[in-house]
């Protein structure tokens, strides 16, 4: 297969991901009026190549709102790093976690229930708490309105060598990427336990076949098909299925996250749209309230500089607001919906009690 059919088949399957037709091979030869071994064969090329499906959650209509937060860990949680980081996902609704090459310090995002009033008081407890009990130290926390998952570009990925292309000159030229109309927070939804388990299960893996689901969750196969269809899809409780690219051996990736903080009205549309530009970017998140802008991308090393001055080049002065976080992908875990802590219909969270029972943990 050439390169130009490689990358042909790339774009035609895109559409097809993103509203969860990959899932089913059958149903995907179909719609791509292909041979289904054919098919099979090309997806799992796709996989072979660094690239994944993955399940973009709504974490939003499932009452959770995500946080990006910054600290450095005390003497006492280094030498128990493991164990603290499992009781904070365990208690305190952590989502993912990786150690900063540059600072040392941790960047982690929490999705923690919405609450009426104040809804980031939740998390300033926990990590004054967590500071309080010599835990941690500088954190810093950043809530967000929106986070919004993004597909890779194919134009830029050869697919046939499984190797970035990026012509950046020519990605300077294009126009702006419009902003989508549906960058808004959404204040719960309607869902239930079953529905709950079945994206957590989606998260660890976008392809899991529904009756493996249902051996996993101990219900019958009609059940989850009805709640997969109904609740997931349609309900949206899956915003959408995404191809990125998670890296290979055979090209060396850096995990590097771009902050924006304090933009103006003015700022925050040209940033967005230029980060929206880089070919390998994972997600991006925006705070209407405070001008915060995250963008989270796995950037080949080869064209880490070349990123920095695309950015740097295309934003001018609003450049100076960015800081550029390199993470350990090493030392990087996502975490997927803390299910255990929804109980009798209702998210469970107390600070005080998340952070004795993590004091507790590190003196065993």
């Amino acid at each position: 297969m050439s390169s130009a059919q490689s990358r042909d088949f790339l774009e035609r399957i895109l559409p097809e991901v993103r509203s969860g037709g990959a899932r089913n091979i059958v149903e995907l030869a179909k719609a791509l009026r292909m041979p289904v071994e054919t098919t099979r064969y090309k997806v799992k090329g796709i996989l072979k190549r660094g690239l994944g499906v993955h399940a973009s959650v709504d974490y939003n209509k499932f009452g959770l709102t995500h946080y990006y937060t910054r600290f450095h860990l005390t003497q006492r949680s280094k030498d128990n790093e493991k164990r603290f980081f499992q009781a904070l996902s365990d208690s305190c609704y952590l989502t993912s976690f990786a150690r900063s090459v540059t600072t040392n310090e941790f960047v982690c995002t929490f999705a923690l229930p919405q609450t009426k009033g104040a809804s980031s008081s939740l998390i300033h407890r926990l990590l004054r708490g967590l500071a309080e009990e010599k835990l941690i130290e500088s954190h810093k926390v950043s809530d967000v309105t929106w986070k919004k998952p993004h597909m890779v570009q194919p134009e830029f990925f050869n697919l046939k060598k499984g190797l970035w292309q990026v012509d950046w000159m020519k990605l300077k030229k294009e126009t702006f990427p419009q902003s989508r109309a549906d960058e808004k927070e959404v204040l719960g939804g309607d869902f239930d336990d079953l529905d709950l388990m079945i994206a957590r299960e989606l998260e660890v893996d976008a392809l899991a076949r529904l009756s493996d689901i249902a051996d996993s969750l101990k219900t019958t196969l009609n059940n989850i098909f009805y709640h997969f269809h109904k609740h997931i899809t349609e309900g949206k409780l899956v915003e959408e299925f995404v191809i990125r690219w998670d890296g290979t051996p055979k090209q060396e990736t850096m995990f590097v996250q771009f902050e924006f903080e304090n933009l103006s009205y003015g700022e925050e549309k040209p940033v967005r749209a230029a980060v929206r530009k880089l070919p390998f970017l994972w997600s991006d998140a925006f705070s209407r309230d405070t001008g915060y802008y995250v963008g989270e991308a796995m950037v080949p090393s080869s064209h880490y500089l070349e990123t920095l001055n695309f950015l740097s080049g295309t934003l001018g002065e609003t450049s100076r607001k960015l800081r550029v976080l390199i993470l350990d992908a090493r030392s990087r875990q996502q975490l997927p919906l803390p299910a255990h802590l929804f109980k009798e219909k209702a998210w469970v969270f107390d600070p005080d009690s998340g952070i004795e029972q993590i004091n507790a943990k590190l003196k065993k």
